[in-house]
């Protein structure tokens, strides 16, 4: 659906997976102008999802590609080069899909914990650059086409298929790799999360593991726009 457009904030094009959801919602009811949402689950960005172009992105499979070119659409550009304003993305920083936990019992002592170093060593890094290496070349494609680009670091909540402990380790490398290249953050913890790190209730959608709900997309957006002023 297009949505409106606004004579006084920048424009931008949103894609990534259901967290991003949230900050559509809460762009779309103040009236301003965006393409795009969730163009599909976190495993969809885990493999090689997407082919280069001089100019553009292609993403291989039909239904991502179907959605991205109407994202595209709704803000008038032809290709990734030409969106006028930023790429908001949410894409490889599912982080819960990351740290599926009977992915890491192979690394756990029998009692379960890890050896003391594995979470900030050499292997562990190894694994999670791995398995974001098409994620993170999405986003360097996007910074070499000259486009400022944000990345949006999900809801700080750990389902109970997921390793808290992974989970906050490889948020942490990600962070790094992503700062590291250039991109910008789209990070609400300060405000969203409680003493131990994890998102406030006021902050998470009801009845669901996972997602947070239109006052922390409201965050998102909030912190966005500052950026962007």
């Amino acid at each position: 659906m297009k949505t409106p457009s606004s004579t006084t904030t920048p424009s931008f094009l949103l894609l990534g997976d259901s967290h991003v959801g949230v900050l559509g919602k809460a762009a779309q009811a103040r009236q301003l102008r965006f393409g795009g949402g969730p163009l599909g689950a976190g495993r969809d960005f885990g493999v090689d999802f997407f082919d280069l172009a001089s100019t553009d992105v292609t993403f291989t499979a039909p239904e991502l590609q179907r959605l991205y070119r109407q994202a595209l659409a709704q803000l008038d550009a032809p290709d990734l080069a030409r969106i006028p304003g930023p790429l908001v993305s949410s894409i490889g920083l599912s982080v819960h899909y990351l740290a599926t936990a009977q992915n890491w019992v192979c690394y756990q002592d029998p009692d379960g914990t890890f050896d003391p170093g594995f979470l900030d060593g050499p292997l562990f890094a190894s694994i999670i650059d791995t398995l974001s290496r098409p994620a993170l070349a999405f986003y360097k494609h996007a910074l070499a086409l000259g486009l400022k680009v944000y990345a949006v670091l999900p809801p700080q909540r750990v389902p109970a298929l997921s390793d808290a402990r992974v989970f906050m380790a490889a948020q942490a490398l990600l962070v790094a790799r992503l700062q590291g290249l250039g991109v910008r953050l789209l990070d609400v913890r300060d405000a969203a999360n409680d003493e131990q790190g994890l998102q406030r209730p006021e902050y998470c959608e009801i009845d669901d593991p996972l997602h947070g709900n239109l006052a922390f997309g409201e965050l998102l957006l909030e912190r966005l726009l500052r950026q962007l002023a």
